[in-house]
């Protein structure tokens, strides 16, 4: 799949939708895919369960018989088979982290912003399987990729919560309107909408696409986090307590003591620039467990390069990359691209860009390149930190026996 395939109907244009809906109303956009995502879909039925069996992979199944429940996986053969008689849900998350093909597919939303692209998460539900009425806190594309599914949806309900600590469903809900998704249909919502999702056939699954924006106080953390690395203990942030006089009362605390406390605490707070640098750096970190799953070989550059004739080139599905200030900030680290010349700047641009946005570059493509030695060094830089590979990660890497 490629991103020319998202199909934007003639009376909802992307500048539109921004304009619009974003942030602002739920809206439905009908074959956004083409309806051939239910036979050549990003994940499989067969991938979802065997994700569903990996303990590092976040799962759960929600099901209901006469109350709702939920267990979380790995989920094995027997709870699977215990389910039955339940309309039950599996839901698996990050799996844009997992497989290549699910990477690319997350990555087609990338018209909103890439540092507010959360993560995508597949469901897999039987006929009537629910995770019951809820609201989200994030924007959300749900996308139907196999079977059919029933959404109903309402912005004036009761945020009363079931009393279930493990799910977060809705006491009462009424819809205020309803819509049946058929594959390659697609689903926005802003947050805060109220919607219950259910399946009107077996085998139903549904892409869940999340954006969701850093918290100002998370943010702020990371950023003195990223500061305090960078100070050493010198003698300027070290305190000078024989320059102020103490008090007569050891009980009390003069304003000279803590006018030198704030006085020093302000002199060590990063500068604005600095703020802004690691900013970007913050939102750039990726999972450190997700990232060091893909470990490549060690070869030489000029192996390097034989490669890239022959063999696609992958991002790590879990890298997160930006561009700020002509440098490349990746994995809360920063790439400087100073040193390159004004042409081998634009072209290690374009590589990255395509790799980023992308997310894969096809084997022999990268050929007429080839003259640009120091722009491909900084490639295979990526490739020996990780964060390029030639293996694309595949379904037929997960176990399916449930």
């Amino acid at each position: 799949m490629n991103r020319t395939k998202i199909n934007w109907p003639d009376t909802l244009t992307e500048k539109t939708f921004k304009r619009k809906y974003w942030q602002k109303k739920p809206v439905l956009i009908r074959n956004l895919f083409p309806k051939e995502i239910a036979t050549n879909s990003p994940v499989s039925k067969q991938d979802i369960i065997g994700l569903s069996k990996i303990e590092s992979v976040p799962t759960k199944c929600v099901y209901k018989r006469k109350d709702w429940h939920v267990k979380h996986g790995p989920l094995t053969k027997k709870i699977v088979t215990n389910l039955r008689d339940a309309n039950w849900t599996i839901l698996v998350d990050k799996v844009n982290t997992q497989l290549s093909d699910a990477d690319r597919f997350f990555h087609f939303f990338n018209f909103i912003d890439l540092f507010s692209l959360k993560d995508l998460m597949v469901s897999l539900s039987n006929n009537g399987g629910s995770v019951g009425p809820h609201y989200d806190s994030y924007d959300v594309f749900l996308v139907q990729g196999h079977g059919q599914k029933l959404w109903q949806l309402s912005s004036n309900f009761d945020p009363t919560l079931e009393n279930n600590p493990d799910l977060k469903i809705l006491k009462t809900f009424k819809a205020e309107e309803e819509f049946i998704l058929n594959p390659g249909d697609t689903l926005y919502l802003p947050p805060n909408i109220a919607h219950n999702g259910i399946s009107l056939k077996d085998d139903s699954i549904t892409y869940s696409i999340g954006f969701k924006h850093p918290a100002i106080l998370e943010l702020t953390d990371k950023v003195l986090f990223y500061h305090m690395d960078n100070i050493s203990s010198s003698q300027e942030s070290s305190l000078k307590y024989f320059k102020i006089k103490t008090c007569r009362d050891p009980l009390d605390f003069s304003d000279e003591m803590i006018n030198y406390f704030a006085e020093k605490i302000i002199k060590l707070m990063p500068s604005y620039e600095k703020i802004k640098k690691y900013v970007v750096k913050t939102i750039t970190e990726s999972d450190a467990d997700v990232v060091n799953r893909i470990i490549n070989k060690d070869i030489k550059f000029h192996n390097f390069l034989v490669h890239l004739n022959k063999k696609d080139i992958y991002i790590n599905p879990a890298m997160k990359a930006v561009f700020w200030k002509d440098n490349l900030f990746y994995d809360g680290e920063e790439l400087d691209l100073s040193a390159l010349s004004e042409r081998e700047y634009k072209v290690t641009k374009t590589l990255l860009k395509e790799l980023i946005e992308n997310r894969m570059i096809p084997s022999g493509t990268i050929i007429p390149y080839f003259k640009f030695k120091r722009a491909l060094k900084i490639i295979f830089f990526l490739y020996r930190e990780n964060l390029l590979t030639f293996e694309k990660l595949r379904s037929h890497e997960i176990s399916h026996n449930l």
